[in-house]
């Protein structure tokens, strides 16, 4: 086990055959014990696809013009050897923001290591990797948890990690904070579907393909009955911003497309939306994630 530290240094415990954790002492870079600015936080993850553990570090930030390094292992995995400190980059210079709490994963099944970043404000991030498993490159960010600078009712700032904890196939958002709160937040996104699995489809009354959406989303629609069907998408905070989908159908499975336009047929930036199915029968919701 890795900890950090409020005062910036990480410490290494050893599980002894007996299960019991021994203090290993502190990790160390070029032979000098890893200090970051305050409030550490460490990450262990294969960062280059060497086949090596490497340490990702975010810290507080204060004084420091960039939070979240990686330390690449040069050595075994057995006895790693930390060189000196790399930032990481965002849209190609260092990524700077307050007291960060990074986290490695392919978040979008797409079998490359994204980044999720705790912050300060209360909120969580979500950075896309546009590069390879072996170089990662982000460029933009949405928020899966919004900022709440008032209130910091989302924890503060919020460690992070991921598992199934419902055990419905796809990742879940655990986190804590500094004042001892546990929050937990279901994935309720679509998982991948095959678009030609008609036994899925035939299932559910929306599905929205792909999950995330990079381009264009589609729409399968299963009408119980003849009538008029409606697909409006709600921003997180509610608010209607488009209608792609308002027509009399026959019943029976339809597919739409919808360009990721709003109301004037602006692209939507990305980030998380909410499409809404109106039918003669009920509503169903689905969540969707655009990113690009």
């Amino acid at each position: 086990m890795i900890t950090g530290e409020r005062t910036g240094y990480f410490t290494f415990f050893r599980r002894l055959s007996s299960g019991a954790l021994t203090n290993a002492g502190r990790i160390k870079s070029d032979g000098i014990d890893i200090l970051a600015n305050a409030n550490s936080w460490p990450f262990v993850c294969d960062y280059n696809e060497d086949g090596k553990k490497d340490l990702v570090v975010g810290q507080e930030g204060l004084s420091s013009p960039c939070n979240v390094y990686v330390y690449l292992n040069v050595g075994t995995n057995s006895a790693p050897v930390f060189s000196d400190s790399t930032p990481i980059l965002f849209n190609g210079s260092p990524l700077t923001y307050w007291r960060t709490v990074p986290v490695l994963k392919d978040l979008d099944n797409d079998s490359k290591k994204d980044m999720i970043l705790g912050g300060w404000y209360s909120d969580i991030r979500f950075y896309k990797n546009m590069g390879t498993n072996a170089n990662p490159v982000f460029t933009t960010y949405l928020y899966l948890v919004n900022p709440d600078s008032s209130t910091y009712s989302n924890g503060n700032p919020p460690r992070l990690n991921f598992t199934d904890w419902d055990g419905d196939g796809d990742l879940d958002m655990i986190t804590c904070d500094y004042y001892g709160s546990v929050f937990l937040r279901r994935n309720i996104t679509p998982t991948q579907i095959d678009e030609n699995n008609a036994e899925v489809i035939a299932r559910k009354a929306l599905i929205v393909l792909p999950s995330p959406v990079t381009q264009n989303a589609i729409f399968m629609v299963r009408a119980a009955n003849s009538g008029v069907v409606k697909i409006k998408i709600y921003s997180g905070d509610g608010s209607l911003i488009a209608i792609p989908v308002d027509q009399y159908v026959p019943a029976g499975d339809h597919r739409f497309t919808w360009t990721l336009g709003d109301m004037d047929q602006n692209r939507l930036p990305n980030g998380m939306y909410f499409a809404a199915l109106e039918t003669g029968t009920g509503l169903l919701t689905q969540k969707i994630m655009i990113v690009r």
